[in-house]
């Protein structure tokens, strides 16, 4: 089954499932439509079957992984305990409202929310994210149990995180889900370096910092976009079916209540956030759009320096699988979104034929470059090498999912050789300070 089928099935719309996924009054799964901050349970692929090969022994595995669910950054739960108490005000005091889409229920869970976000809490690891990685460690080894030994050896296992609590937290409980909590805190990790060479290594390149990332030129369609006809029509729409005529909402409280209700949503599984209830399927769409387009121009295929200064990542990957040391058998990365959407681009996978712009919403609906699916809280790619007879051939796999990389479209386990020849570049040729140094002319 190919890795877009294999999503495609965990998207059964919701009384189809017995889960704890709760829809909006429209009946659609709204978790399909949250972006980056799509919580990984619904995205990951759930199997914890044995992953065999006849004639091939599992030998080694690469594994970048995202961080778990997290806690917004400070100045966004500033916004959130500032602002989100004077939109429910605003609601709660209409008396246009519950009306044929905002029910009495939606009222209700309108009136019972409180904000206790702590700004001390900013960005840390939460409980699902915790859940998150525990699990996906236990399907991992599940899957691999030749590779992800149960009992901890310093010898077979390397893990690193980048310089945050949500990283190193992610670790400690990616490998309580090998070995259990007990012996997790015995795991050894190296220090972590504040700008990682092979984790982060983007926080290491000006020309992208300068020239991209900082620059409004270089994301002048994700301006357009924000400024377009559709989120005039989004604003429009929310505050119609608020019947908010005389207190309008704009479009940063819109986008506001759009985080609240994600962040809400991965944090808890079994509740409904109330803020979800403003939006309708096609408001949703348009917010996943504007991630989807600033994610694509800053981290994926609308420049080249994006994914092309992954080199060093890339390289680290084929160098650790393709040594004839037997150890160690497993290497665990822990990184953030940037290096994950990056890593992705750079190996040609998830690349729509059209170009994202701020024009073609229409026409993208089914685009490949799609965080909700492809950058959730969770992420991961792992790369898994097995011996079968004389060769050594590589399996891919995204969210737990296997894909196919351009080196081998037609098969699931690709020739180690074969894909190191079609990331030559990556592997001899990456002149990381040489594409990342900025020039008089691009200052």
């Amino acid at each position: 089954m190919s890795g877009a089928l294999r999503f495609a099935t965990s998207f059964l719309i919701c009384f189809l499932v017995h889960l704890s996924i709760e829809c909006t009054n429209n009946g659609y799964p709204f978790e399909n439509y949250l972006g980056k901050m799509t919580p990984y349970r619904i995205v990951s692929n759930k199997s914890f079957d044995r992953i065999d090969y006849p004639g091939c022994t599992p030998k080694k595995v690469w594994m970048v992984i995202r961080h778990g669910t997290r806690n917004p950054k400070y100045s966004l739960i500033e916004q959130m305990n500032n602002r989100l108490p004077e939109i429910k005000k605003i609601v709660l005091d209409s008396s246009a409202l519950p009306n044929e889409f905002i029910k009495h229920r939606d009222m209700d869970l309108l009136r019972k929310w409180k904000i206790s976000l702590d700004p001390d809490e900013k960005n840390k690891l939460t409980h699902e994210g915790e859940e998150e990685m525990l699990i996906l460690a236990e399907r991992m080894q599940s899957r691999f149990p030749n590779l992800f030994d149960e009992v901890y050896s310093n010898t077979s296992y390397k893990f690193k995180y980048t310089y945050s609590q949500r990283t190193q937290k992610s670790a400690y409980y990616f490998a309580a889900g090998l070995f259990g909590k007990a012996t997790a805190k015995d795991v050894w990790f190296p220090e972590p370096l504040k700008k990682d060479p092979i984790l982060r290594f983007y926080k290491l390149c000006d020309k992208w910092k300068y020239d991209i990332k900082n620059n409004p030129g270089a994301l002048r369609e994700i301006t357009l976009f924000e400024n377009g006809a559709e989120i005039d029509k989004l604003v429009k729409d929310v505050n119609q079916r608020l019947q908010l005529d005389d207190n309008p909402l704009n479009a940063e409280d819109i986008v506001l209540i759009y985080k609240m209700c994600a962040y809400e949503t991965a944090w808890n599984k079994k509740s409904k956030s109330p803020w979800c209830a403003f939006f309708s399927l096609d408001n949703l769409k348009v917010l996943e759009y504007g991630q989807d387009l600033k994610s694509y121009w800053q981290d994926g295929y609308g420049h080249e320096l994006n994914y092309k200064q992954a080199c060093p990542a890339i390289k680290d990957m084929i160098n650790f699988l393709q040594t004839k040391n037997r150890f160690p058998r497993v290497n665990i990365y822990l990184t953030h979104s940037g290096t994950i959407l990056k890593l992705l681009a750079h190996l040609g996978l998830y690349k729509d034929e059209e170009t994202l712009t701020a024009k073609n919403y229409d026409t993208s609906n089914n685009r490949k470059w799609k965080t909700s699916l492809i950058d959730s809280f969770g992420s991961n790619l792992a790369f898994v090498t097995f011996e079968c007879g004389p060769e050594t051939k590589l399996l891919t796999m995204h969210q737990e999912n296997i894909v196919r990389l351009p080196a081998c479209p037609d098969s699931d386990l690709c020739e180690l050789n074969t894909v190191r020849d079609y990331y030559f570049p990556s592997i001899n040729s990456c002149d990381f300070s040489s594409m990342c140094r900025r020039t008089h002319s691009s200052k």
